[in-house]
């Protein structure tokens, strides 16, 4: 069997070392970056990070990046964030031009070009004024007045400010010595603490005050030097400088805790101080120039860098261990002993790590795909398991690599029951070796895939495709275990002190505990995925694609790390060692250490109501707005600061007046909108909380009354109201008109029928008058003298029933044409006999006149043929015509025509007697009923009378022209 063992040199294993930084999120991967060079970061009370470029001043919200300028700035670089005791930001250039922000906008405090002489000057905040350390003294400005006073007189390098006390590095030309000197000022009295005598300047120096110690750095010849300021009695003493940082360039000094940052162009060297010695813990981002360090609220770290950019580091106490370097993919991997950890990977190595330092490779024989790892630590051996019918024994003292062939091949899970028998799953049966690593005896259990084994009290517990056993280590009697009857499928399993925890495929974590199998009662996020449950003593760990959970068996409480901690990962396989734990991914791993600093305590940054529009339009932001009906579309945005908070927060939003729980707003959405409010007041109210915290923050309410459209007013109400009773009245008060008029209409009509009744009469009368009746007898009494009896007999007949027609057609308004015709034939009948046969007549009817069904006034042409036959025909000895005429019209008119070729109107008018110089009755009685008609019938009926003349111009007839509607 061939074998190869080689060692990787520790001069090779601390690059690795190296290479251990914190988790980090580069910021450009984030959200766009506006510069690669930064001097400064800044975390300000309102949670803003600001960020001093060389570009510019920017403002990072969570989401973007606000640039701060100011239309007098002489350059865009600004430098020296500062925080006053109100909150405000100040900053500075080298021109200068001090400045500070308010109402969201960069002001200009003072321009002190004249002073500084293009240097950057540093400067420091105090209660009344700011105090500016420049090349020619030192300056008090008025913060109100802008008043210039100057305080000290000298070449001031450098300065840090602690408290109101102000440190100062100066320098004093006294001929060719150059007197370097330290002062303390602390408000207005000054003290000279410190002074090296030296002809040349010192390098680059550079005070650093903290609460509990002041240094100061310079660089001479060689290297740097570093000395701490006693601040009580104010003691200089020259300290070793640390040999990491001999040669570097320091741009700062930071105190986090208990530690110091160093940074320098070689990254964050960070030292523990005591005793007035610095000692080394670790160096960070030792590829990048590192200009300043901000710790947020959330305890994430930004880092900004001289031309890299800015990362952000979520979770200094977690390390990833990049393994590019090993050209190959992990594979497999176990924990052995003293925080030492194996990997397998897919071309045969086996990588030991100690304290996450590689210290050793071994190499099988062939590329091998090492699928498992089991670690014997009473033995020291390594059983290497490999994803063919191969596996092997590796001798952790010797080194030495065994090849087994296929005894532990294709392995799915180890279990060890004593010091001489060992489980052994694979994926088509479960196995029980005796003496697993000499002449050993195998024992096959049951035939199936396995895929998790665990030993507890006595009893071995496997899992297998088709269901969960339990199995005596004294007799290896088995039983299935069961969930509601029900076979159960256990990814992975873990004992804790008094439990097994069984992560299941269907029935999520459950724990099987005095002899019964029970949900788990841990609180964990529905539908999670738990991949793998390692334990120690009575703590549980469980992998999820979402994280690393922790829960604690007796105390309960479960805790969570996830990509907010910087753990941006899907969770598979990770080992717990004695001091941390190892995530292990192909071409990484995590470090994380079993501390309870692992673990941060999260905040919600206040919720900020960044803008509210209404109608689509800006508008103030105020807690209070009163619109009119129609300015109801409305929309609010909203924001949280803090790293990624858009990924990490989640917001919920309820207007009291229509929601009664709270509505969520989809993650890394920042606004609310609604359409179309009704009018009302509404109560709109936002919360916050980071999916780690605890607690919930509440942005202050905001009221909308929108008013009602004038149709909904009450006012309006009113006006309608008292138009309804105001139509009300009018209509009663019409329909009392019209009954009114109907009463009167309806008495006119009564009057107007009587009158008509009245005028029939009268009519009847005129045509009954004593001449015709004296006439008629007289005829009939001069044919009986006559003897002809016969004639007497016809018109006595015609007679009787001319009188009878008329005292019929007297009772009626309206009679049909036909009837009035009939009636006016048997008169000419009888007037013929008058006129002793000398009158000739004729009466034609249009043909298309339906004489039955046309009604016309009773007993109304009557009287005109009378007037032609009485004052027309009557004089005229001879040749007496009367035509009578009954034809439609235009416009479906009845039209009668009594025409004679009598001797005219004018004549006959002379041939009257004096008392007879008036209308005849019957015409004038006619007359009143056309008038009556006309206007209170409404039936348009029109009587005209022609004079008829020869062409002589003699008086030749008189026509009667009657027109009326159909009826």
């Amino acid at each position: 069997m061939s074998r190869f063992i080689y060692y990787i040199l520790f001069l090779i294993s601390i690059c690795f070392v190296q290479a251990q930084n914190p988790v980090f999120v580069p910021m450009a991967n984030v959200s766009k970056l506006p510069d690669v060079e930064f001097y400064d970061v800044l975390e300000d009370q309102q949670n803003y990070i600001w960020l001093a470029a060389d570009i510019g001043l920017y403002r990072y919200d969570g989401k973007i990046y606000k640039k701060f300028s100011h239309p007098k700035q002489k350059a865009n670089s600004l430098f020296q964030l500062q925080l006053d005791a109100n909150g405000t930001l100040w900053c500075n250039n080298i021109y200068g031009q001090i400045f500070y922000v308010e109402n969201n906008s960069l002001k200009l405090f003072h321009d002190a070009s004249k002073l500084v002489v293009g240097q950057l000057a540093p400067f420091s905040i105090h209660e009344n004024y700011i105090r500016l350390f420049t090349v020619t003294g030192i300056y008090d400005i008025d913060i109100v007045t802008k008043k210039i006073t100057k305080f000290f007189d000298g070449m001031c390098i450098s300065n840090s400010t602690i408290n109101t006390t102000n440190y100062t590095f100066t320098i004093n030309n006294e001929g060719d010595v150059k007197r370097h000197r330290i002062y303390k000022f602390d408000k207005n009295k000054s003290s000279k603490i410190f002074e090296i005598i030296s002809s040349d300047n010192i390098q680059s120096p550079r005070l650093f005050a903290f609460n509990k110690a002041v240094f100061f750095t310079h660089k001479n010849k060689n290297n740097n030097v570093i000395y701490s300021i006693n601040k009580a009695n104010n003691l200089v003493t020259q300290l070793k400088t640390p040999t990491q940082i001999e040669n570097e360039i320091i741009y700062s000094l930071l105190n986090f805790k208990d530690t110091y940052w160093f940074l320098t162009g070689s990254g964050a060297f960070i030292y523990k101080f005591k005793n007035d010695v610095f000692t080394f813990k670790e160096q960070l981002f030792s590829n990048e120039s590192i200009t300043d360090v901000q710790e947020d609220f959330n305890k994430n770290y930004w880092f900004t860098t001289l031309d890299n950019g800015v990362f952000v580091s979520p979770n200094l106490k977690i390390r990833h261990i990049n393994l590019d370097a090993i050209n190959a993919k992990v594979t497999a991997a176990t924990a052995l002993q003293n925080n030492q950890f194996v990997l397998g990977t897919n071309n045969g190595k086996l990588l030991f790590y100690k304290q996450n330092i590689l210290t050793k490779t071994l190499k099988l024989p062939g590329k091998k795909i090492v699928g498992k790892l089991y670690f014997d630590a009473q033995k020291q051996l390594l059983i290497v398991s490999i994803n063919a019918s191969e596996s092997f024994i590796v001798n952790l003292k010797t080194d030495k690599i065994t090849d087994v062939n296929n005894r532990f091949s294709v392995a799915k899970t180890f279990s060890k029951i004593d010091n001489n028998t060992l489980f052994y799953g694979n994926y088509r049966q479960g196995i029980l070796y005796k003496n697993p690593f000499g002449e050993f005896k195998k024992n096959s259990i049951k035939d199936s895939r396995v895929k998790a084994s665990v030993v507890y009290n006595n009893n071995l517990f496997v899992s297998y495709i088709d269901g969960l056993f339990k199995y005596n280590t004294a007799t290896y009697s088995s039983e299935e275990i069961t969930y509601n009857a029900n076979s159960l499928l256990v990814n992975a399993m873990a004992n804790t002190t008094k439990t097994i925890w069984l992560a299941t495929q269907h029935n999520g974590l459950l724990k099987y505990e005095n002899d019964k199998l029970k949900p788990s009662g841990i609180k964990l996020p529905n539908n999670l995925q738990i991949n793998a449950i390692q334990s120690q003593g009575d703590i549980l760990w469980l992998s999820t694609d979402s994280g690393l959970f922790q829960y604690h068996t007796q105390a309960h409480q479960l805790k969570f790390l996830n990509a907010q901690d910087g753990l941006n990962t899907a969770v598979n396989d990770f080992l717990v060692l004695e001091d941390q734990i190892v995530i292990i991914q192909p071409k990484a791993f995590y470090t994380l250490p079993k501390s309870q600093e692992l673990f941060k305590t999260f905040k919600t940054a206040k919720v900020r109501v960044e803008a509210v529009t209404i109608n689509d339009r800006d508008t103030l932001v105020t807690n209070n707005y009163k619109l009119p009906y129609n300015f109801n579309k409305i929309g609010v945005k909203f924001n949280v600061n803090g790293f990624q908070s858009n990924q990490h927060v989640n917001y919920q939003y309820r207007v009291k007046q229509i929601d009664t729980s709270w509505q969520n707003v989809p993650l890394n959405t920042h606004f609310v909108n609604f359409n179309s409010l009704s009018s009302g007041t509404y109560t709109f109210e936002i919360k916050a909380k980071n999916v780690s915290a605890k607690k919930a923050v509440f942005a202050s309410p905001i009221t909308f009354e929108i008013a009602k459209p004038f149709w909904e007013t009450y006012w309006f109400y009113s006006i309608i109201l008292i138009s309804i009773i105001t139509l009300i009245w009018i209509y009663f008060r019409w329909r009392l008109q019209q009954k009114e008029a109907q009463r009167i209409s309806e008495i006119d009509k009564i009057l107007t029928d009587k009158k008509i009744t009245n005028l029939r009469l009268e009519n009847l009368r005129s045509q009954m008058n004593p001449h015709f009746i004296f006439n008629a007898l007289n005829s009939i009494q001069d044919y009986i003298i006559s003897n002809e009896k016969e004639l007497a007999s016809s018109y006595l007949v015609k007679f009787s029933r001319l009188i009878r027609m008329y005292l019929d057609y007297s009772q009626q308004n309206e009679i049909t044409l036909e009837e009035e015709l009939n009636a006016l034939k048997l008169y000419l009948e009888l007037e013929k006999v008058r006129f002793e046969d000398e009158l000739e007549y004729k009466v034609v009817i249009d043909n298309q006149l339906k004489t039955r069904q046309i009604k016309v006034p009773s007993l109304f042409i009557q009287p005109y043929v009378e007037n032609a036959l009485k004052h027309g025909l009557l004089h005229k000895l001879n040749d007496r015509k009367l035509h009578i005429e009954a034809k439609i019209i235009q416009q479906n008119k009845l039209e009668i025509t009594v025409e004679d070729n009598g001797i005219g109107r004018e004549q006959s008018e002379k041939l009257k007697r004096p008392n007879q110089q008036h209308k005849p009755f019957a015409t004038k009685a006619n007359e009143e009923r056309v008038h009556l008609y006309k206007n209170k019938l409404k039936r348009d009926i029109a009587i005209t009378t022609n004079d008829l003349y020869d062409k002589n111009d003699v008086a030749a007839g008189t026509k009667v022209v009657i027109t009326m509607p159909i009826h």
